[in-house]
């Protein structure tokens, strides 16, 4: 097969991959917003009400980002591993499996990893933002958990 011909199917391959990332990531936002909304379809929506029964806790998430930094980071906590994130000055989301606790606040230990300079962490549901000016290899924090339901995001 030839150069043009070999170079032409690998940005073929490039482009469905791509493609392929952007659908998956436009099918995580409509999960996440649907999460949000607390309806399993955009038309039970306007018929449900708001009552304690129908609220949800929220996933353990924050954000990261660098301001002037770069470098990529992933984040142990109660048994889990997150992917590698290469740090851009736009936020990224981090997920956890864990729910947000109920009632009462909880500190979690947990692990930054990796090699990066000006690792911003923060949250989205609160101005909680803490900037670590480097990471060279393990990093041991401890993240404070707020309680967080669907129905505060409606407030």
């Amino acid at each position: 097969m030839s150069t043009a011909a070999l170079t032409a199917r690998e940005s073929n391959k490039k482009s469905m991959l791509i493609t392929g990332l952007g659908a998956a990531f436009v099918a995580a936002i409509v999960t996440v917003a649907m999460t949000a909304n607390n309806s399993s379809s955009p038309a039970a929506a306007p018929t449900q009400t708001a009552s304690t029964s129908q609220c949800q806790n929220l996933q353990r998430t924050l954000l990261i980002s660098t301001s002037t930094g770069g470098g990529t980071v992933r984040f142990r906590a109660s048994g889990y591993l997150s992917p590698p994130y290469t740090l851009t000055t736009t936020p990224q989301i981090v997920s956890f499996p864990l729910m947000r606790p109920v009632g009462t606040e909880v500190n979690e230990e947990m692990t930054i990893e990796g090699n990066a300079t000006d690792v911003v962490m923060s949250s989205p549901l609160i101005s909680v933002r803490d900037v670590y000016p480097v990471i060279n290899g393990v990093l041991h924090v401890t993240k404070n958990w707020i309680p967080a339901t669907t129905c505060d995001l409606r407030k």
